[in-house]
């Protein structure tokens, strides 16, 4: 589903390095992660508002957030406090592509919190192909293209990257310090990548 507000934008417009941020994984208060992920905070709230105050320091107010699966696993009847206690609260306007654990109607997380909804997502930065989708399992599609990188969540803290190798890196918040990614930030880790593995 693509709203109109996005289908309007132009090219690299959209996409600028230093205000486009990536993240996945939140899953917003839920404890069971806290033991899974073995992240650093006592409560399902604390951890919360932790990664809330970690988004906003990072992301500013006009930037541009994609979040590549599992914000939560609190179930539909939570959607209302979800929406007005967490995604409103972050910085920056919001876009998702599901993942394996976002299991409300398209309608409800489009209701006051994202902007757009997909099951995956791909955009072109400068000759640069982004694939956005939630499990690493998928690229197997783009492993023949070498200008095509996806960027993924769901394996937590199995790996960061695997750059250069595979054109694959983890934005989920296990791994970038609880907090999301900049494309600047990716652009550069794949810079790097290429010249280490010259």
């Amino acid at each position: 589903m693509v709203n109109e507000k996005l289908q309007k934008r132009k090219g690299d417009l959209m996409f600028n390095p230093g205000k486009t941020f990536f993240t996945a994984d939140e899953h917003y208060l839920n404890r069971g992660i806290i033991n899974y992920c073995n992240r650093p905070f006592q409560t399902p709230k604390h951890m919360t508002q932790e990664l809330i105050r970690r988004h906003n320091e990072v992301v500013p107010q006009d930037g541009t957030v994609w979040h590549i699966g599992d914000v939560t696993l609190e179930g539909p009847h939570r959607a209302d406090y979800i929406r007005r206690n967490i995604i409103q609260q972050l910085n920056g306007e919001h876009h998702l592509v599901l993942g394996n654990h976002d299991e409300w109607k398209v309608q409800s997380y489009l209701k006051d919190a994202f902007l757009t909804v997909h099951s995956a997502f791909w955009f072109v930065y400068k000759r640069m192909v982004f694939y956005l989708v939630h499990d690493p399992s998928m690229y197997t599609i783009l492993e023949n293209s070498p200008n095509a990188y996806q960027l993924c969540g769901h394996i937590h803290t199995l790996f960061q990257d695997l750059l250069p190798k595979k054109r694959i890196i983890n934005v989920g918040v296990d791994v970038w310090d609880y907090e999301p990614i900049s494309l600047a930030r990716i652009v550069n880790l794949i810079r790097i990548s290429k010249e280490i593995g010259k």
